[in-house]
């Protein structure tokens, strides 16, 4: 084994062993001096002891520079544990409310219902006290969505510092604390001040991050952009839970995360582009550097650290002639992450990525050379170099990852996916392309939008493949199995069978193929086939959301929600009503907008209430629309602000509707205000001969008094309805069909979202039709 493997597993081994013991770091620094003298009398000690010279010669380096290397890894994790004084933050947690002086020291964590900022302070005045105190540390600041917050900011705090909370399910103070950050503030008030902070650098980086997310929500609809926000800058916030679930429920997570895979292609496209003008040396330091800007990009968590370590690495091999993607590699790039951040191997990214890269460097190629050698003997040695390098590549390989890194999900989350067998082989073979084609997109959008879009229409098909794929493998039932709190022992003792089976029958890896330019022409037909293929599925797509004369109304299936998309007879896209989640509201209209149109015609509001109200701001943010009305009067909340600030942000007008006032939406097609409390509003829609009914908390008796268009009409009762008028006083009203679009039971005449998911009511004006995804 390599030195430098010993050693960086010997400092590993430390830093867990310090862990496990906990000693004071002068004793782990005096014994570590102690062994680097053993380390000099090593000529001696192998002369007078045979013992001691056996062990030399197993040993590649002397045993007393390996003992140091153990020693000051526990050193090392031991001066990193927390020792809090005066000038510490985190010393005055708990102690009531304070005024904090700082500057925001990283990129805004925008979530979909809170904004996290990480706050570098400088001084601390506790309530009540005299002059300011010097202080230093860091606080993450919990804070409602919205706000104008920057990296290098400088900012005034007035809150409550706090130890961060955990509870038996999830330790929000173990995982600030492998960040360095031991304080917490919950919704503080927080003023920015003039002047800047921070590195100009990383204000210029994290300035562009945000362009390039503006440009990918302009190019590509939800929840497509929000897929590849995960897969090219690494902001997963925008994916709705429900899709997120998908993922990890299929073992595909990883596809969302900046990974070893995005890493491994964007080093062979930087390499292939600056070859083509930059001789060898300098084409892989070009890659590297423009692999370590990208790392910054993306927001330099472990995982990706680890990843663009490993890529540079390989890239050095390359150019001296040696293949790095080994063990000695991995373990150094791990050892020197550690020395940098001792709780980092607590990380559970940077434990599934470790495990993941080490899988594929134990079982990749013996795998491979087991599958070829197999199908040579079965049919012939032809046969099995074509088959064996993409069965390899998409199947084999990433069985070798989930193989390694089984252990670790059990141990972290307590449950397996058996679905990941079966979706990494089909959705991996196209990540390549989604990637370097929605890359492409996105420098040519920020250069110039149209010529973005074009090559956005490109990727969608992937993208949008990618996510149905996932989807319908997550909806199989018995695709995971829940083991509940499994713990490190049963992880400890997987990877005991595991790597004892491997010792046991000495799997000898084979040599790789070189079959890339068999390939490629082998896929010269297919180039061509598949484009036309996109082709297809771009012009169908269009052709299936075009106008047919009818009036679509859509129900997607929203929790909590209340939200309808209006497609009118002329193709005119209308939302009425709005969700708490701004993800999953954004995610369903982009589905229904296809990606061609990124825009809405107009929006209507019905309610009031906060809660309704909160996934809109985020949602007509990455979905513009032309013109919003309001059915009720505006509310003076946060949600609101933030609303108006994105309606302003956009030049969106905005207009006031009162009861009793009908919108034109189309010909033959209008939109009524029946009766409005300034809460809530009650809509009707009429086209021709046909009306739905949205009475959004009105009772029956009022709205039979307000008009008598609601007897005969179709009604769509939400999450405000229902509460105070049972099932019985509604059909009262004769209503052609009850639609629900809240958890309750179904009856005659009744379908609800709950059952059947996505529902569409048709109607051409006289006849009507409903449409639902499941049955």
């Amino acid at each position: 084994m390599p030195p430098l493997l010993w050693l960086s597993a010997a400092f590993l081994s430390g830093v867990g062993l310090s862990a496990i013991l906990r000693l004071p770091a002068a004793f782990w620094l005096t014994a570590a001096a102690a062994s680097t003298g053993l380390a000099l009398l090593e000529g001696r000690l192998t002369r007078r002891f045979s013992g001691w010279a056996r062990l030399r010669w197993f040993l590649p380096l002397p045993a007393g520079v390996i003992l140091t290397a153990l020693l000051l890894g526990a050193w090392r994790w031991q001066i990193a544990q927390p020792h809090f004084s005066p000038a510490d933050l985190a010393f005055y947690n708990d102690l009531g409310k304070a005024e904090l002086s700082g500057w925001i020291a990283s990129d805004p964590d925008r979530r979909e219902n809170a904004v996290l900022l990480t706050v570098q302070v400088s001084s601390l005045r506790l309530q009540g006290s005299g002059s300011p105190l010097k202080v230093s540390g860091r606080a993450v600041l919990r804070l409602s969505p919205g706000g104008d917050w920057r990296y290098g900011q400088r900012v005034r705090v007035w809150g409550s510092p706090a130890t961060p909370p955990e509870d038996e399910t999830f330790s929000y103070r173990a995982y600030l604390a492998r960040k360095g950050i031991y304080t917490y503030l919950t919704y503080p008030f927080v003023e920015v001040q003039t002047g800047q902070a921070g590195s100009p650098l990383l204000q210029a980086v994290y300035s562009l991050r945000r362009f390039a997310y503006r440009t990918l929500n302009q190019l590509f609809p939800q929840p497509e952009a929000a897929l590849l926000s995960g897969i090219l800058l690494g902001l997963e916030r925008d994916l709705p839970v429900g899709l997120t679930r998908a993922f990890q429920d299929t073992g595909t997570a990883h596809i969302i995360a900046i990974s070893g895979f995005n890493m491994t292609v964007l080093s062979g496209l930087f390499l292939a582009l600056f070859g083509r003008f930059l001789p060898r040396g300098w084409a892989s330091a070009s890659a590297a550097l423009a692999i370590t800007f990208y790392t910054l990009l993306v927001g330099a968590n472990p995982a990706v650290v680890r990843a663009a370590v490993m890529s540079s690495l390989a890239l050095f091999g390359r150019l001296i002639g040696r293949r790095s993607a080994g063990l000695t590699p991995l373990a150094f790039s791990a050892a020197a992450m550690t020395a940098f951040n001792p709780w980092l191997p607590w990380d559970a990214s940077f434990q599934l990525s470790f495990a993941a890269t080490l899988g594929l460097i134990l079982y990749a190629e013996p795998l491979q050379h087991t599958f070829e050698g197999w199908l040579t003997r079965r049919y012939s040695p032809s046969l099995a170099r074509r088959i064996a390098p993409p069965v390899s590549e998409y199947f084999l390989f990433t069985l070798a990852a989930q193989l390694t890194t089984l252990p670790v999900v059990l141990a972290q989350f307590g449950r397996i996916s058996l679905s990941a067998l079966l979706a990494n082989p089909l959705i991996l073979p196209v990540q390549p392309l989604v990637m370097q084609l929605s890359g492409l997109a996105l420098i040519a959008g920020m250069l110039w939008l149209p010529a973005g879009q074009v090559l956005g229409w490109l990727t969608y098909p992937f993208a949008a493949l990618t996510i149905r794929i996932v989807e319908v493998l997550a909806a199989l039932r018995g695709g995971t199995l829940d083991f509940g709190a499994a713990g490190w022992g049963m992880a400890v003792g997987l990877y005991a069978l595991l790597f004892g089976f491997t010792a046991l029958i000495k799997i000898n890896p084979a040599h790789p193929i070189r079959w890339l330019d068999r390939l490629r022409s082998a896929l010269k037909p297919s180039l061509v086939l598949g484009g036309l293929g996109i082709l297809t599925l771009l012009v169908w797509g269009a052709a299936l959301r075009r106008p047919d004369g009818k009036l679509h109304v859509i129900l997607p299936h929203l929790p909590n929600g209340q939200a309808v998309l209006l497609r009118t007879p002329a193709g005119r896209q209308i939302l009425l009503g709005s969700a708490p989640q701004a993800n999953s509201l954004a995610g369903a209209l982009g589905r229904e907008t296809g990606p061609f149109s990124r825009r809405l015609d107009a929006a209507v509001l019905p309610f009031r209430q906060a809660s309704l109200l909160e996934g809109m701001p985020a949602a007509l943010e990455r979905l513009p629309c032309s013109s919003l009305y309001w059915a009720v009067e505006p509310p003076a909340s946060r949600t609101a602000s933030r609303l108006h600030q994105t309606l302003s942000l956009t030049h969106t007008p905005q207009q006031q509707l009162a009861a009793g006032d009908r919108l034109q939406l189309d010909h033959d097609l209008i939109l009524y205000v029946l009766q409005s409390d300034g809460e809530r509003a009650a809509l009707l829609i009429e086209y021709r001969d046909a009306r739905l009914l949205m009475p959004n908390g009105f009772s029956p008796a009022v709205l039979r008094a307000a008009s008598p268009l609601v007897n005969g009409a179709s009604l769509l009762l939400g999450s405000l309805d229902g509460k105070d008028a049972p099932l019985d006083e509604w059909r009262s009203l004769n209503p052609a069909v009850i639609l629900l679009q809240s958890p309750q039971a179904e009856g005659d005449g009744m379908i609800s979202t709950a059952d059947h998911g996505r529902t569409e009511w048709i109607s051409d004006g006289r006849a009507i039709w409903l449409r639902g995804a499941r049955h």
